[in-house]
């Protein structure tokens, strides 16, 4: 996984794998990298990943092809987590960004949903005392707390994996700009397409454009418009010179907080 120190230890199980079905929260009962351990053949114990307080993530093998020795019969359907600290102790807000960031990648290499489970069966973020006897009898793993802290893992994931929003940001220079080379220009004449685009589909909400003149191309009528902007309530009552058609930042501010875009100078 991107991010995390790899560390292979030799307990594992090669090419066990069944099936990816989520991460199981697990609690380590203790502090410091248990790397050692899982390394140590006598301890019969290891775990996918590890996240420490301060949200340092190890994994010690290679998940979705081999398993960990971290919850029995449930090894080969589930990777796990293990993670510093006790069951009296709430994960660390960097505890959580390291488990999600977990999350998200198996989101997007195994298709993990993003969703809470209490299950030993169902797809998802379950915890390893729900196990049972058949997952090693730790029904206190990994405590109350972090077992309720398992709604703001998934949260984080589903931030982590969401398409970045689009850039939407509208420039007063810009539009100027475009407005008077687009009108010199030949028809249908950009400059600044992308923004202009943002301007004309406000202003056609407004009901002040024609929508078969939302093209990117600012011309007369785009200008046309804008005067209409700025000369109605919502605009600013703008007359005279503050009235002419090309945006200024209040004028512009005001209708980019309308309709979902920033007005910058």
């Amino acid at each position: 996984m991107p991010g995390a120190h790899w560390r292979p230890v030799v307990n594992f199980h090669p090419n066990g794998v069944r099936e990816r079905r989520g991460l199981v929260l697990h609690v380590q009962a203790g502090n410091n990298s248990p790397f050692g351990w899982f390394n140590n053949p006598a301890s019969q114990a290891s775990s996918d990943f590890w996240v420490g307080k301060d949200g340092t993530i190890e994994q010690y093998v290679n998940t979705g092809t081999d398993y960990a020795w971290a919850q029995a019969a449930g090894n080969p359907y589930y990777a796990s987590v293990e993670t510093e600290g006790h069951p009296s102790e709430p994960l660390t807000d960097a505890q959580i960004e390291g488990v999600a960031q977990i999350y998200a990648w198996g989101h997007g290499q195994f298709a993990w949903p993003l969703v809470v489970v209490d299950s030993t069966t169902a797809h998802g973020l379950t915890y390893h005392g729900v196990g049972a006897t058949a997952w090693g009898g730790h029904p206190a793993c990994p405590g109350d707390l972090r077992k309720k802290q398992r709604g703001a893992i998934i949260a984080r994931a589903a931030a982590l994996v969401a398409p970045p929003a689009p850039h939407r940001t509208v420039s007063v220079a810009h539009m100027v700009v475009a407005m008077k080379k687009d009108a010199a220009g030949p028809q249908g004449h950009v400059t600044y397409k992308t923004e202009a685009l943002l301007l004309e589909q406000a202003l056609a909400a407004e009901g002040l454009l024609a929508k078969k003149w939302v093209d990117g191309s600012l011309g007369t009528k785009a200008r046309d418009a804008y005067k209409k902007w700025q000369r109605s309530t919502a605009g600013g009552s703008f007359t005279g010179a503050a009235a002419d058609g090309y945006p200024g930042i209040n004028s512009l501010t005001r209708l980019g907080q309308r309709h979902g875009f920033t007005a910058a100078a």
